[in-house]
């Protein structure tokens, strides 16, 4: 055979040659979009490799600041002051900055000793407040202007 006898296309560079048309346009765009969902489905999401990459690097952050021990030391605290409100809480406690509360499920004899307490605060409060109650009894039941006066003056 001869150079020319026979026709044998080179089909790689008519291949290339050939126009690219929309049709095998789009079935390529499909294939990379299908090909990306497949990538993007076997890498993390934004929030583990957030986490991921915080976990790797805040660390050293913190170490090249001396802050190592400075962390150490608040976690131990953190973990000694919850360990403190759960022997509070079983006691019957709770607590803030500024405030002790009972908790809810208090042991009775504390519910009962707060109640008391209450109790008695509002009568010393109004055994207060019924001194003056009587001295208006007494200032309308007294004869004469000096009488009433010496109510009020006792008082005040």
């Amino acid at each position: 055979m001869l150079w020319g006898e026979g026709h044998y296309p080179n089909t790689t560079m008519e291949t290339l040659l050939q126009p690219f048309n929309q049709k095998q346009r789009d079935a390529f765009a499909r294939m990379l979009v299908q090909a990306k969902e497949r990538a993007q489905a076997e890498l993390e999401s934004d929030g583990d490799l957030d986490h991921r990459v915080e976990s790797e690097v805040l660390p050293k952050l913190a170490e090249g600041r001396g802050a190592t021990e400075l962390i150490t030391k608040v976690r131990k605290l953190r973990r000694e002051v919850e360990d403190t409100e759960g022997t509070l809480e079983r006691l019957g406690f709770n607590c803030s900055d500024d405030w002790i509360t009972l908790k809810w499920d208090a042991p009775k004899a504390l519910s009962q000793a707060l109640e008391a307490s209450k109790r008695s605060a509002r009568k010393e409060r109004q055994k207060s407040l019924t001194k003056f109650d009587l001295a208006i009894l007494g200032v309308f039941a007294a004869e004469t202007a000096d009488d009433a006066r010496k109510i009020v003056e006792g008082l005040l």
